[in-house]
């Protein structure tokens, strides 16, 4: 099943005394980086979040957020002052004021102008009961954001289908060209080694060396088999069931180089202008597959 990298989850539970709230992002990465802010109670349970965050996750940047608010007293929503704070602020007006010779006294007025003399933090002692319940939610939003993932891949998914399809009747296209020029080519050859040969100096392994370059460079048909054969691995590999980003980038390489390989050898140019309609649609499936996990 595919899955992007990208989703959203949130779950929330509300309790007599308090409320928690869980929330799941995540954003395209290379490899699993999961970051984690709980509840200052629960700082030292941050490993076994990451290790529940990775039985859903394998690839992609994560962040969790947990809020745990208390509905009894100020104390235990989280809402503090930053004594340390307001002593620097304190300090600081008095300088002000001493070095411009300001008057009037300084007012909590004046203080209330720095927003950052209150600090948010959940407060409350460590329980296991309060801690199975954040889990529980914790579980809930991580549910929801794996459902947003595999929606999303699963629209990726019906893309990338169609864009591999296309590439397979351009690549049928060239072969029915390569196909159809045959003989134009090998007359082509033709006339070439009789030019050689009516010259009475003719250099019998120069001939040879000529006609082997000629017949390999008219060839597409072996880059064409394995383009195909890239095709139609990509596909296999949309149904698997684990992580697939980099699979599908190493497999898009590879069409790369085909496509690459079949530009090179292109002596008509209809042949030459598909070969860049094929690049084009491979850097499209490009762009999409750094959305997979």
């Amino acid at each position: 099943m595919i899955k992007s990298m990208t989703g959203f989850g949130r779950a929330e539970l509300v309790r007599n005394d308090f409320e928690v709230v869980a929330e799941v992002r995540s954003v395209n990465n290379r490899f699993l980086d999961i970051q984690v802010k709980l509840p200052k109670q629960f700082y030292h349970l941050e490993h076994e979040v990451k290790n529940i965050v990775r039985d859903y996750v394998t690839r992609g940047r994560v962040n969790i957020y947990v809020n745990l608010k208390y509905e009894n007293g100020d104390a235990q929503n989280g809402l503090e002052v930053d004594d340390h704070a307001v002593r620097m602020y304190l300090k600081l007006l008095q300088n002000l004021k001493k070095k411009y010779r300001l008057g009037g006294k300084i007012k909590i007025d004046h203080l209330l102008n720095f927003a950052d003399i209150f600090s948010f933090e959940a407060a409350g002692e460590y329980k296991q009961e309060t801690w199975e319940i954040v889990k529980q939610v914790l579980s809930q939003a991580l549910t929801r954001f794996s459902e947003m993932r595999s929606s999303e891949g699963e629209e990726l998914g019906k893309d990338l289908r169609a864009r591999i399809e296309n590439l397979n009747r351009v690549v049928a296209r060239i072969e029915k060209i390569a196909q159809d020029r045959h003989e134009e080519d090998l007359s082509q050859l033709r006339e070439r080694v009789h030019d050689l040969i009516a010259d009475e100096n003719v250099d019998e392994q120069r001939l040879q060396t000529e006609l082997a370059l000629m017949i390999n460079r008219m060839d597409v048909t072996e880059e064409c088999v394995r383009f195909r054969s890239h095709n139609k691995m990509f596909l296999e590999s949309l149904k698997a069931e684990q992580s697939i980003g980099k699979k599908l980038n190493f497999i898009l390489q590879e069409m790369t180089r085909e496509a690459n390989t079949m530009g090179s050898k292109a002596n008509h140019a209809e042949i030459a202008h598909l070969v860049v309609d094929i690049k084009e649609e491979v850097e499209k499936i490009r762009e999409q597959v750094q959305n997979i996990e």
